[in-house]
Formats: structure tokens, C-alpha cells, sequence
């Protein structure tokens, strides 16, 4: 993931002489859809959704960057196609999304962008071991509340209104509430990768 951020920052500076300026306030409502893994717990899958709609303003800043601050709601769902199976306890987490992303536009329609998101979980899972009904993890909350990651991303964007992009996300803190007097305790840095597909007015 390291590596992808220094080819956006770099892709970026290299379309410096062709850029191209934003002249007014861009309203953008997009939609990603793609996967997640808890990075070194489990790998990416395809049946482990990740889907994001948000809201943002790109405001022009100088030339051809911009800031765009944005607002957006996004679900991570593992094992879509297994959420049956006996014994299973798949995590199910719902976030609400405050982001801001630095941008720069080319000349040849592409749009780069990196930035911070902080994410608040307000539908938290929660432990359901129904191998052992008395468990004491039962009910208890598998992640914590607050999760901070970094997106870079970069969007096309064909005509006037829309664009199509790729993004990634990467969690900087280790979103596993522990319990080790459970037994229960772990690294898990959530991780996306998302399409997109944007309007924008």
C-alpha cells in the first residue's frame, strides 16, 4: 500500500506542465464498491464487501489543487455469501465518514487525490459465540468505536459530469478491541479497495 501512495504522489507531479484548474466550488456524490481484509488476519476476498456513498465539496485552491472535504457512510461485510453458515460469527461494520483529500487535476482529465478519513462505527458488531451460549464474549463489541485511515485514489473523469475511479484505504490503527483475559486479542488494521463511480455538478 505504501507503494501505491508514492505512484499517486509521483503520477501526480509528473503531469505538472498539463494541469488543469478547477475554476468553481464541485459538488461530488460517488459510490465505491470493492473489498476489505483486516490486513495480516485475513487476506482480500472476494466475497468481503466493502461499499462507500459520500458527499463532498472540491474546492479550488490554487492552479490545479484542490481540497475536497467529504462525508460519507460505508459498510464492510465479510463473507457476503457464506452469512448462513452454522456457527459462523461474521463481522458486519458500519461507519459514518469525515474526510478531507488534497487533489490534483491534469490536463488529460485525471483527478489524483490523498488524504485522512476518520471513520465512527454507529452500528458496532458484536460477539455471538452460539457454540457456548454463556460465553463471556457474547455481546460484547468486536471493534473500536473510532478508526483512522488514509485514502489515495485516482478518478477519471470523461465529460462534464461523470468520473470513474479507483481508490484504496488504508487503517493506520488496530481497530480489535482486546481481551485478553479472553484470549481474544489481535492486529487488525482494516484495508479497501474500492471502484468508483462518481457524479458531479
Amino acid at each position: 500500500m505504501k507503494q501505491l501512495i508514492a505512484i499517486l504522489i509521483a503520477a501526480a507531479f509528473s503531469f505538472g506542465v498539463s494541469a488543469q484548474e478547477l475554476k468553481r466550488p464541485e459538488h461530488n456524490i460517488q459510490l465505491g464498491i470493492g473489498v476489505f481484509s483486516f490486513g495480516s488476519e485475513t487476506p482480500f476476498r472476494m466475497d468481503d464487501l466493502s461499499a462507500r456513498l459520500s458527499y463532498g465539496v472540491d474546492i479550488p485552491v490554487a492552479g490545479a489543487w484542490s481540497v475536497m472535504p467529504e462525508l460519507g457512510v460505508k459498510l464492510y461485510q465479510e463473507r457476503l455469501f457464506a452469512g448462513g453458515a452454522v456457527g459462523a460469527n461474521f463481522d458486519s461494520l458500519c461507519y459514518l465518514d469525515m474526510a478531507v483529500s488534497i487533489r490534483y487535476r491534469t490536463q488529460k482529465r485525471w483527478i489524483f487525490g490523498l488524504g485522512p478519513m476518520l471513520s465512527y462505527s454507529w452500528s458496532p458488531d458484536k460477539y455471538y459465540v452460539d457454540s457456548d451460549p454463556s460465553s463471556p464474549l457474547n455481546k460484547k463489541a468486536k471493534n473500536t468505536p473510532f478508526n483512522l485511515s488514509i485514502r489515495p485514489g485516482v478518478y477519471w473523469t470523461p465529460g462534464k459530469i461523470w468520473s470513474l475511479g479507483l481508490e484504496a484505504e488504508i487503517g493506520l490503527l488496530n481497530a480489535m478491541v482486546q481481551y485478553p483475559e479472553y484470549g481474544r486479542t489481535g492486529n487488525r488494521h482494516i484495508h479497501a479497495v474500492r471502484l468508483v463511480v462518481g457524479v458531479r455538478f
